[in-house]
């Protein structure tokens, strides 16, 4: 059985054998869960629901307490008889990243599994509140949530009606991709005042050429890597002088993490992003 983000508490509870409308603390204790996506791991813990995840994919890394629970592989690679060991009682899974075939085998197990898939920033809001109420832990996700809606809301008056940037915006160069306006990255970009020059495509995550780079001349190039990683991706551009960007060397580097992960930390993101394009602004 599968429970999306839709559904009617009652049910959920019903499915989880749990009794009444909504989850005692009692109830909430015994719940099991397992997060296969590093944003769900995030968003649990943000919702107060920490306590009660026994498993984790294997590139959850935030919280630091999230080190001491067991892994369960990744959801293209899952370690199933590990994830069996755990006795989950909910699997809480990402549909965008999730194979269809990885889903249908865990409902043949007979594993309750609930389904959620962020798309937007407003959405990170919504999503704790209904982790805080599946596992009983309302008051601190309503918390976490109405905070980071403020917050949210502050960035976009703060940053509103600045001057438009074209932006670039490369998740890896070998090959090259980018992302389009369908990822939560090209809204942050444009709360920023960037405009994603690769918007258009269809794929989420399309791979382009550097020839399409060029020709569309953008004003910033955002690459997704920090450290010596990011100082090599950061080096492949200075071949192109006349690429605006690299003459008014506008080329840098954010942590992916933060940029593009659907949980409260990516306002850090957010604000290094605006950062970063006022720091062009300022240096045409």
């Amino acid at each position: 059985m599968v429970i999306r983000r839709a559904c009617n508490l009652c049910l959920m509870l019903a499915l989880l054998g749990i009794a009444g409308t909504r989850v005692s603390s009692a109830a909430a204790t015994q719940l099991r869960i397992i997060s296969l996506s590093p944003h769900i791991t995030e968003l649990l813990f943000a919702a107060g629901a920490g306590a009660q995840v026994v498993g984790v994919d294997d590139s959850s890394d935030y919280p630091a307490s999230v080190a001491g629970i067991a892994r369960v592989g990744e959801p293209a690679a899952l370690d199933v008889e590990g994830l069996l060991r755990l006795k989950p009682t909910l699997i809480v899974l990402w549909a965008s990243g999730t194979p269809a075939s990885r889903k249908a085998e865990l409902q043949r197990l007979g594993l309750p599994l609930y389904v959620t898939d962020e798309h937007r920033l407003d959405d990170i809001a919504s999503t704790l509140l209904e982790f805080g109420r599946l596992a009983g832990t309302e008051s601190q996700a309503t918390a976490a949530a109405e905070h980071y809606q403020a917050e949210l809301a502050g960035l976009r008056l703060q940053y509103a009606n600045r001057p438009r940037l074209k932006v670039f915006y490369q998740v890896w160069d070998r090959p090259l991709y980018t992302l389009s306006g369908g990822q939560v990255v090209s809204e942050v970009l444009s709360l920023c005042g960037g405009e994603n020059v690769f918007a258009e495509l269809s794929a989420l995550a399309p791979a382009i050429d550097k020839e399409a780079v060029l020709a569309r001349d953008p004003d910033v190039i955002l690459i997704a890597a920090t450290g010596s990683e990011g100082e090599r991706q950061t080096r492949q551009w200075q071949q192109f002088p006349n690429l605006r960007a690299v003459r008014g060397r506008h080329i840098y580097t954010v942590d992916p993490s933060l940029t593009g992960r659907m949980a409260p930390r990516i306002l850090q993101g957010v604000r290094e992003v605006c950062r970063l394009l006022d720091k062009a602004r300022d240096t045409p």
